[in-house]
Parts: structure tokens; sequence; C-alpha cells
């Protein structure tokens, strides 16, 4: 079976799991000769990773969200176009090679997010990587990526990253 995906997905979501996924979606879109697209969805844009970096790039910005909390789309704003410096930044030295590259930034449920743009892109795959999460987190957090693969409107690859491994004593096999 040839790999004959035009158009293939990868949701991250900046993280050391997700870059895994990334990784692997490159060496597919490679193989391929297919269009990368690289999906950040921004849950809540006041968590922690946007704020202290938007903190840094712009302190008066912060300081108006404290000062005015109706200023709010401000700092939505704000944290789309820095997700989008972020996300740049976190795939640069692995999608050097490929000649097509969209990133893609959207708020909201990462869930919907992911099948939109699939349907949207009319994508043929979606590579995602999975935190691994199991037990009483995985209920309460839930698990994108097993939703993903549910509802998604292509073929799915789930990567298990290498950090997930070695957390339940998996590495190298």
């Amino acid at each position: 079976m040839a790999l004959d995906f035009k158009r293939i997905l990868c949701p991250v979501d900046l993280s050391r799991f997700s870059l895994d996924g990334l990784k692997l979606a490159v060496k597919v879109a490679a193989a391929s000769k297919a269009a990368l697209y690289v999906l950040h969805a921004i849950d809540n844009p006041f968590d922690e990773l946007y704020m202290s970096s938007i903190g840094q790039a712009d302190p008066a910005l912060l300081g108006l969200y404290r000062s005015q909390p109706m200023k709010r789309a401000k700092i939505v704003t704000a944290t789309e176009e820095h997700s989008a410096v972020l996300l740049k930044q976190f795939a640069h030295d692995w999608v050097t090679a490929l000649t097509k590259v969209r990133y893609i930034i959207k708020s909201g449920d990462p869930l919907d997010a992911i099948l939109d743009t699939a349907a949207e892109r009319r994508v043929n795959l979606i590579v995602l990587a999975t935190h691994g999460r199991t037990g009483i987190k995985r209920l309460l957090i839930g698990n994108v990526a097993e939703k993903v693969v549910r509802h998604a409107p292509c073929p799915v690859l789930i990567v298990k990253s290498r950090a997930a491994r070695r957390k339940v004593g998996l590495a190298g096999r």
C-alpha cells in the first residue's frame, strides 16, 4: 500500500508529547509529498503557557487585563497572535525539509478544532500524539485522541510519545 496522502493534519499542544506526533507527521508528509497542517487549539487563552510569554512580550497587556477585565478580548487576540509565534518556533526545526507547511491557530475546544480543521482542509490523515494518561486522570481529563479516532472523517494515526512509554516502563520496546 502506497502512502497516498495529500493533506496531513497534526494537532499539537506545544508539549514534548505532541513533538513526537509532529516528528512522525513530518516523516509521513515527506514520504508522500503531502501538505502538512500544524494545528494548535487554544482551549483556555488565560492558561499560564500564554500568559507568562505574553507578559514577557507586553507587560502592559497583562496590567490592562487585571485592571479592566472587560478588555479580555484584547488578551484573547494577543494570545492567538502569540500562539502563532510559539507554534512556528515549536515546529521549525522539524518541518524545514517540507515545502508545504501551514500553521493554524484556533480558539475553543481542541476536539472541535481538530474535527473542524480536518473537514475544512479535507485532510487525508490526522497524526496525533497522546499523553498516555490512564485510569482516573483519563476519566477526569478526557482523551482527545480517542474522541478524534471515533469522530474523524479520515484515518487517524495515534502516536504514544516516548515520554509516555517511559512512564509505564515500555521504552525500548
